[in-house]
């Protein structure tokens, strides 16, 4: 794969792209928090932070920005010795671990049979116990509805011809 070098225009871009106050936009932190619901190791976060800054960014100043490029970008300000801000000043959202957890996903559904028939618990899986709770449940305060077969004397009455005489 060929990299090429982004344009003085692309730079300039890129540039106001990473000098952007992130951290401050309301609309964008609430977009990147429900974003990162799926990110489950750090460079997935990484990846899709700097994936979200470029979509925002785009739609909301109706400037291009090729994410590729802006990839590539990074990787040679980050090469030249700066660490690029937009991994720095990630969000706080950005930089918590997911709600997954720490440990990685198995690779396979081979090694989640294994897990499973070993009796060993399953990472990512939240362990909950099968515990009810007594004494926290309320009583009924409608009367218990009828049935449709269930007749009620004093709201049906009985036609003519089925009474007895």
């Amino acid at each position: 794969m060929t990299e090429t070098q982004p344009s003085s225009d692309a730079t300039a871009v890129f540039q106001k792209l990473d000098d952007y106050d992130w951290d401050n936009d309301n609309e964008f932190q609430t977009a990147l928090a429900s974003i990162l619901r799926s990110a489950s190791t750090p460079e997935q976060t990484a990846h899709l932070t700097t994936r979200a800054r470029c979509y925002y960014y785009t739609r909301k100043f109706k400037t291009p920005v090729n994410f590729e490029a802006y990839q590539t970008w990074l990787r040679s300000k980050q090469q030249a010795g700066s660490e690029p801000p937009s991994q720095s000043n990630m969000s706080s959202e950005a930089t918590h671990p997911s709600a997954m957890g720490e440990a990685p996903p198995p690779a396979s559904f081979a090694e989640i049979c294994e897990l499973i028939a070993a009796g060993k618990p399953i990472p990512g899986i939240k362990d909950i116990p099968d515990t009810i709770l007594e004494g926290q449940g309320t009583q009924a305060q409608a009367p218990r509805r009828k049935k449709p077969w269930e007749k009620d004397a004093t709201t049906t009455p009985t036609p003519s011809w089925a009474a007895k005489n």
